[in-house]
């Protein structure tokens, strides 16, 4: 039926007043990307400049050179250390074979993990939480 008037007019009034004509909203569409684009320009240009500044690095100015009086005294300090340095064999446990360590570790986790997750099920039920 009928359009229902009210105190603001009939409602093709109103949508005749609050709503822009098509054609004013499509000219306004290339104005708009225009005053987007500048500031998105300016924007990238900025970007560039703070990561070219931050992501590069300067190469090196020139390779310094050491005294060879420095080289030798420094490898002459080190002789004595290369004299007594033992060539231990580390144990490693995560190198593929079973350990005594790695095996108990096994049992004493999952025994105490599933103690927990009982203990937690039960007061849980027990308090009628579950």
């Amino acid at each position: 039926g009928q359009v229902r008037s009210s105190h603001f007019g009939s409602r093709a009034q109103l949508a005749q007043r609050t709503c822009p004509p098509t054609s004013r909203v499509r000219s306004r569409g290339p104005a708009m990307a225009r005053s987007v684009l500048l500031p998105a320009i300016l924007l990238a240009a900025l970007c560039v400049l703070a990561l070219r500044s931050v992501a590069f690095v300067p190469a090196p100015s020139s390779p310094r050179s050491v005294a060879p009086a420095t080289a030798a005294a420094l490898a002459a300090a080190a002789l004595p250390f290369a004299a007594i340095a033992t060539d231990d064999l580390l144990e490693y446990n995560m190198a593929g074979e079973f350990t005594t360590f790695m095996t108990g570790g096994y049992f004493v986790v999952t025994l105490g993990y599933t103690a927990i997750s009982f203990v937690s099920y039960l007061l849980l039920t027990k308090l009628k939480i579950i």
